[in-house]
Protein backbone atom coordinates (compact mmCIF):
# COMPACT_ATOMS: atom_id res chain seq x y z
CA UNK A 1 0.00 0.00 0.00
CA UNK A 2 1.55 3.42 -1.02
CA UNK A 3 1.15 6.36 0.79
CA UNK A 4 -1.54 7.77 -0.87
CA UNK A 5 -3.69 4.73 -0.44
CA UNK A 6 -3.07 4.34 3.04
CA UNK A 7 -4.63 8.61 3.71
CA UNK A 8 -7.75 6.83 1.91
CA UNK A 9 -8.09 3.86 3.17
CA UNK A 10 -11.48 3.58 5.50
CA UNK A 11 -10.45 3.43 9.58
CA UNK A 12 -12.77 4.03 12.38
CA UNK A 13 -14.30 7.78 12.72
CA UNK A 14 -12.71 10.06 15.22
CA UNK A 15 -16.43 9.71 16.33
CA UNK A 16 -16.24 6.19 16.49
CA UNK A 17 -13.26 6.11 18.51
CA UNK A 18 -14.17 9.09 20.88
CA UNK A 19 -17.26 7.05 21.72
CA UNK A 20 -15.35 4.22 22.51
CA UNK A 21 -13.59 5.99 24.54
CA UNK A 22 -16.27 7.25 26.06
CA UNK A 23 -17.76 3.88 26.55
CA UNK A 24 -14.71 2.31 28.38
CA UNK A 25 -14.50 5.47 30.73
CA UNK A 26 -18.52 4.43 31.54
CA UNK A 27 -17.47 0.86 32.05
CA UNK A 28 -14.89 2.25 34.42
CA UNK A 29 -16.85 4.80 36.14
CA UNK A 30 -19.77 2.21 36.65
CA UNK A 31 -17.85 -0.07 38.99
CA UNK A 32 -17.02 2.96 41.52
CA UNK A 33 -20.82 4.42 41.77
CA UNK A 34 -23.43 3.29 44.36
CA UNK A 35 -25.72 1.04 43.34
CA UNK A 36 -29.20 1.03 44.98
CA UNK A 37 -31.31 -2.38 44.13
CA UNK A 38 -29.47 -3.13 41.33
CA UNK A 39 -30.20 0.49 39.73
CA UNK A 40 -27.78 3.22 38.63
CA UNK A 41 -28.91 7.04 37.92
CA UNK A 42 -28.20 8.48 34.60
CA UNK A 43 -27.01 11.78 36.55
CA UNK A 44 -24.37 10.23 39.26
CA UNK A 45 -22.71 8.71 35.72
CA UNK A 46 -22.73 12.25 34.76
CA UNK A 47 -21.12 13.78 37.48
CA UNK A 48 -18.80 11.18 38.14
CA UNK A 49 -17.66 11.58 34.57
CA UNK A 50 -18.47 15.22 33.16
CA UNK A 51 -19.31 13.41 29.59
CA UNK A 52 -21.46 15.68 27.94
CA UNK A 53 -24.92 14.37 28.64
CA UNK A 54 -26.03 14.08 25.40
CA UNK A 55 -23.21 11.87 24.53
CA UNK A 56 -23.50 9.68 27.97
CA UNK A 57 -27.08 9.52 26.96
CA UNK A 58 -25.82 7.81 23.54
CA UNK A 59 -23.22 5.80 25.09
CA UNK A 60 -25.56 4.18 27.58
CA UNK A 61 -28.05 3.16 25.12
CA UNK A 62 -25.29 1.59 22.65
CA UNK A 63 -25.67 -2.44 23.03
CA UNK A 64 -22.38 -3.90 24.19
CA UNK A 65 -21.89 -2.06 27.26
CA UNK A 66 -20.51 -4.10 30.41
CA UNK A 67 -21.90 -3.95 33.49
CA UNK A 68 -20.52 -5.15 36.71
CA UNK A 69 -22.34 -8.18 38.52
CA UNK A 70 -24.30 -5.76 40.77
CA UNK A 71 -26.13 -4.11 38.15
CA UNK A 72 -28.83 -4.93 36.75
CA UNK A 73 -30.01 -1.77 34.47
CA UNK A 74 -29.14 2.11 34.16
CA UNK A 75 -31.91 4.37 34.76
CA UNK A 76 -31.97 7.10 31.65
CA UNK A 77 -34.38 9.64 33.35
CA UNK A 78 -32.31 12.17 34.84
CA UNK A 79 -33.98 14.30 37.44
CA UNK A 80 -31.51 16.80 37.04
CA UNK A 81 -31.96 17.65 33.57
CA UNK A 82 -35.64 18.02 33.95
CA UNK A 83 -35.20 20.36 36.45
CA UNK A 84 -37.22 18.93 39.59
CA UNK A 85 -36.01 20.79 42.45
CA UNK A 86 -36.44 19.97 46.50
CA UNK A 87 -40.28 21.45 47.68
CA UNK A 88 -39.99 24.06 49.46
CA UNK A 89 -40.58 24.15 53.25
CA UNK A 90 -44.30 24.99 53.67
CA UNK A 91 -44.07 25.22 57.39
CA UNK A 92 -44.56 29.04 58.49
CA UNK A 93 -42.17 30.57 60.04
CA UNK A 94 -42.92 32.45 62.92
CA UNK A 95 -41.89 36.48 63.09
CA UNK A 96 -40.51 37.41 66.30
CA UNK A 97 -42.49 39.64 67.99
CA UNK A 98 -40.71 42.24 70.67
CA UNK A 99 -42.03 41.98 73.60
CA UNK A 100 -43.34 45.58 75.44
CA UNK A 101 -41.95 46.08 78.91
CA UNK A 102 -43.99 47.94 80.94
Amino acid sequence: MNEFEHQVAPTRSIDEEMKANYKLAVEKAIAHLPVKNGVINIDSIWIATSIPYEILNEVLRQDGLLLPDNVDRINLKSNVREGKQARPNRRRRRKNKTKAKG
